[in-house]
């Protein structure tokens, strides 16, 4: 009886993981929403009217103003950088990887144990293979969040 609860135990997990990953694209959507937009592209394509996707704002500030802001103030922070991207000036502290082997670009902030921790897109590997500690950069990030105090950027790009 525990071989086959352990079986079925295992299939379960299996199939989870299994759904994970076959419902997950690029985007983030499902495969089904991916078709659906695929089929108003051909028709949007037909039609001679050609329309750009609206670029979203830039919000301009420094790794350590965003640090002081957000130990201000996390979720006025929060709410200016919704929908926002952000380019961030800073000097780099360090230049990591991660568990998962993604390059993680570490700015000064006025705390050097909490420096802003930016995780690049994979397409960014070559400029952070040449950058140096102590240089300063400004890197563009299309998402920003406080992770344990810290400001923290994902899908972020050498500017």
């Amino acid at each position: 009886m525990k071989k086959v609860l352990k079986w079925i135990l295992y299939i379960f997990v299996g199939l989870m993981v299994i759904g994970y990953f076959a419902g997950k694209n690029e985007d983030g959507n499902t495969s089904s929403s991916s078709t659906q937009s695929s089929q108003s592209a051909s028709v949007a394509e037909a039609t001679p009217v050609k329309a750009s996707p609206p670029q979203k704002p830039v919000y301009q500030t420094t790794a350590r103003k965003l640090f002081n802001d957000y130990e201000e103030n996390e979720v006025a922070v929060d709410e200016q950088l919704k929908g926002k991207i952000v380019a961030m000036t800073g000097v780099v502290q360090s230049i990591d990887k991660d568990f998962t082997d993604s390059i993680i670009i570490s700015l000064k902030t006025d705390n050097e144990f909490m420096p802003a921790r930016l995780e690049m897109k994979d397409s960014q590997k070559a400029a952070a293979i040449a950058l140096k500690k102590g240089k300063q950069v400004v890197i563009v990030c299309e998402k920003m969040s406080r992770i344990i105090g810290a400001p923290s950027g994902r899908n972020c790009t050498f500017n």
